[in-house]
């Protein structure tokens, strides 16, 4: 690792095969982002036994940056921010995959030049976001068990390239057919429901991460809380339901979906262990876990118009 020569010096951790996988563009913007300063770069490989978190780590504790930026995917900015938290080193996304929803929640732009732009280049804000921390990892967006879980884990990467969003779409419909509701035990702030869900959502953000669809009016990344989504269906046509409550922005009318709010723990028992995910990607986690609320974790870069904190 090189040495800063300016004050502005940033680290960039680049998912070379997010989205429509060109890196070398993605390279371009950076360098002509005017004020943007120097900025050593780091590529995923995706290759087994890769540490993004074990390399941002390093990497701001031996040099002093002025921000890290994610370039890549609602995976990628997770990889990103596992490492971060803790640091006080300001997060810059950059979107650049399949799915973007913090960078969606957070006002940025989805073009990454205009990411860049908006920033890298010291006019940015900063904006303090919640984190849910399980275990020793983090996560910024929403965690889960369920449909949602399985349908991360089962759509490949070669899919997602070629069909994008439908990706996910085809394999949901294809995992919530005949996918009966498990008994779970949620225990909130030390408060115990007993119930029975198809799908348990803790969401810190409220976009859903594939779609322009929000959890739950009000839902924010720097309120303080996490509220999580219960949701049971016994058919495709509940989900039908719950689909279209959802988008007409109403899915705190649907009855197939309960919502709580937590400020402190989320405590999580099943009566078998089902497939979780964490911000998007499959979480390996034991049973029964718990998911406790961070206030403020981490500082985020968001364009000057967006309220900061």
């Amino acid at each position: 690792m090189r040495e800063p020569s300016s004050a502005r010096r940033g680290f960039v951790v680049l998912n070379p095969t997010a989205g429509d996988g060109r890196p070398q563009r993605i390279k371009e913007i950076l360098q002509e982002t005017p004020g943007a300063g120097q900025y050593d770069l780091y590529e995923t490989t995706g290759e087994d036994g890769e540490s993004v978190r074990r390399v941002v780590e390093t990497a701001v504790r031996q040099t002093p940056y002025a921000w890290v930026a994610a370039i890549g995917g609602d995976g990628t900015v997770s990889e990103v921010v596992d490492g971060l938290v803790g640091a006080d080193v300001p997060l810059a996304i950059i979107p650049a995959g399949t799915g973007n929803a913090l960078a969606q929640e957070l006002g940025i732009p989805r073009e990454a030049a205009a990411a860049c732009r908006q920033l890298l280049t010291g006019a940015a804000g900063v904006r303090r976001i919640d984190a849910i921390r399980v275990g020793d990892q983090f996560f910024v967006l929403q965690m889960g068990a369920g449909v949602e879980a399985v349908t991360l884990t089962r759509t490949g990467k070669a899919e997602k390239r070629r069909w994008g969003v439908l990706a996910y779409v085809w394999t949901a419909v294809k995992t919530a057919f005949g996918w009966q509701p498990y008994r779970f035990t949620l225990t909130i702030d030390g408060r115990e429901h007993p119930l029975y869900a198809t799908e348990l959502v803790i969401a810190n953000a409220s976009r859903i991460g594939l779609l322009d669809l929000d959890w739950r009016e009000g839902t924010a990344p720097d309120d303080g809380e996490i509220d999580v989504a219960v949701i049971r269906a016994r058919s495709l046509a509940d989900y039908a339901r719950i689909t279209w409550a959802f988008v007409r922005r109403r899915p705190h009318e649907s009855r197939h979906v309960r919502y709580f709010t937590a400020r402190e723990a989320i405590e999580l028992a099943a009566e078998r262990p089902l497939p979780l995910h964490g911000d998007g990607e499959p979480l390996e986690a034991n049973w029964p876990l718990t998911a406790h609320v961070v206030p403020g974790a981490l500082p985020v870069l968001v364009p000057s118009r967006t309220p900061t904190t």
